[in-house]
This record gives structure tokens, C-alpha cells and sequence, in this order.
């Protein structure tokens, strides 16, 4: 296991750790679905300014901005109460493109654990998955569930999202150390997570409609791309290297153009960067 990877399994299984403390330690500040930050003034003027407005606590909440779409919708209100929140999360995407995939999404970290996802595919394998409905099924996906949403009045996404799952499954651990009585959520959760993660492959790349909407704004993420030096790159010199795209989640090929992915589908994951055997993809801030 690379040095990059095992990064990326430690930032997202401290998020983890940070989400499950709180409710250990009855801190409740939510989960990532939806989490409440608060601002604690540490100044005698910031906090005197802070009382005197009644703001000694200034919480700040950010929400899944599909979910908040999904709940507008089931709702028929514009929810504005989540429009800062959601704007948050928007000018995130746009500065940091998908970073929260690679990163801190749980059920990536899942993936990589018990499965191993993320190796270099064989040339063999590369060729299977080369499927045309790849590129757009998330988004098929995305657009099914915002308008079951508002059919059915009912966050539809919410129940799947091995996100949530994932917090619901951990929440139903807890509750074996309480007096509270067990829930059949301690065997259902965990079940349809494997389903998803495990049944269900290409989940994060041809599924999961939240990749799918923060791929919508991440064709705005003009920061932390990916490039290709042409003077190093194998493909540009003629041989028939695919390894960035073999390493790439998304399938990416960086060294041709003509690639069924957007670069915007980019999760900063840096395998690429990684895995390139030329030393010839430059991130920035990495190289």
C-alpha cells in the first residue's frame, strides 16, 4: 500500500473517528449527511460583540447538498434557511473540485479496506469496463432520485446513501452498550451497505448520484488539476503506456484528450501522480 493511500485511509477514518466521538462523548454535532460546527469566541471582544448580538455560540451547519435538493423537493419549499450551507459546500467543489471522494467520503474508504479497490487494472480488465453508460449513469441516477423525491415527498437518496448507512450502522453498534433495545437497523444497515459497496462495484463511479451532482459543480474547479508534462509523458513519445488511466478511479486518461471522462471528474486522489511510471503528471501543491 502506498504512503498516498494510506493518507487518504487515515483522513477519512479520522473523520470517522471525529463523527463517532460525538456521539460517544453526547457532543452531537450530526454526521457528514449533515453537521453542525460551532464557533466558540475565544477573545473578551470578539465575545462580548458575540453576546451583546446574542451570538455567544454561532453555529454553523453544512448539510449534503443533495440531500438539501431532495428535501426541497419532497417539501415543495426552497429551504432557505440551507441556502448559506449549500453555498458553502458549492464554493468548496468549485476550489477543491471532488476532493471530498477520494478523501473523506466513507464508503471510499470502505472500498480500498475490504476490497483493495484502486490497483491497477490489467490491460484485460481495463478493456471490460470501457462501458459508453459508465461516462452518464450516475447522472441518470441523480435525476431518478430528485424526481422520486418530489413524487414520493420522501428524501429518496437519504435511505441508500452508504454515507448515511455506514453512521446508522456504527449509531446501532453504540446502542449495545446502552439499555436501549436493539433495532433490526443493527442487522439492515450494515447488510445494504455491503450490497452497495461490495455487490455493486462500480457504485462510486456509475452510481453514486452525490459524485454525480459534485461533478455538475466541479466543471467549474479550475484549482489542483492534474497535468501532463509532454516532454516525460510515454504516450507522447509513442509508446503505449495507460497506466494513469489503468490507476485512475474515474478512468481517466490524462495523456489522451479524446477520454470518456472529464478531467472535472477528478477526486485529487493522486494515484496518477503516483503511479505514472515517467514521473511525467504534476499536481499542484504535490509537485
Amino acid at each position: 500500500m502506498t504512503k498516498l493511500r494510506i493518507l487518504r485511509i487515515v483522513t477519512a477514518a479520522l473523520v470517522i473517528l471525529v463523527v463517532v466521538s460525538g456521539v460517544v462523548g453526547e457532543v452531537r454535532y450530526g454526521v457528514l449527511c449533515s453537521l453542525d460546527i460551532w464557533i466558540i469566541s475565544v477573545t473578551d471582544s470578539v465575545g462580548f460583540l458575540l453576546r451583546s448580538l446574542g451570538l455567544w455560540r454561532l453555529p454553523i451547519t453544512l448539510t449534503c447538498p443533495l440531500g438539501f435538493m431532495e428535501r426541497a423537493l419532497a417539501a415543495r419549499e426552497l429551504l432557505p434557511q440551507w441556502w448559506f450551507s449549500v453555498a458553502l459546500i458549492v464554493l468548496s467543489v468549485i476550489l477543491l473540485g471532488r476532493i471530498f471522494c477520494a478523501w473523506i467520503c466513507p464508503a471510499v474508504l470502505l472500498r480500498r479496506v475490504f476490497t483493495g479497490n484502486g490497483k491497477l487494472l490489467s490491460r484485460q480488465q481495463v478493456a471490460s469496463k470501457r462501458i459508453d453508460w459508465a461516462s452518464y449513469s450516475s447522472y441518470a441516477v441523480l435525476g431518478g432520485v430528485l424526481v422520486a423525491s418530489f413524487l414520493f415527498r420522501f428524501p429518496v437518496f437519504c435511505f441508500f446513501c452508504p454515507i448515511g448507512l455506514l453512521f446508522g450502522a456504527l449509531y446501532a453498534v453504540t446502542r449495545i452498550f446502552s439499555p436501549d433495545p436493539l433495532g433490526l437497523e443493527l442487522v439492515i444497515f450494515p447488510l445494504m451497505l455491503g450490497i452497495e459497496l461490495w455487490v455493486l462495484k462500480s457504485w462510486c463511479r456509475s452510481i453514486c448520484p452525490l459524485g454525480a451532482l459534485l461533478s455538475i459543480f466541479g466543471n467549474l474547479n479550475r484549482f489542483l488539476l492534474p497535468a501532463v508534462r509532454k516532454d516525460k509523458c510515454l504516450t507522447s513519445k509513442g509508446a503505449d503506456c495507460e497506466v494513469c488511466r489503468r490507476a485512475c478511479p474515474e478512468g481517466i486518461d490524462l495523456a489522451k484528450i479524446s477520454s470518456s471522462f472529464s478531467p472535472n471528474s477528478c477526486t485529487k486522489c493522486l494515484e496518477c501522480y503516483e503511479k505514472c511510471p515517467a514521473r511525467a503528471i504534476k499536481f499542484p501543491l504535490w509537485s
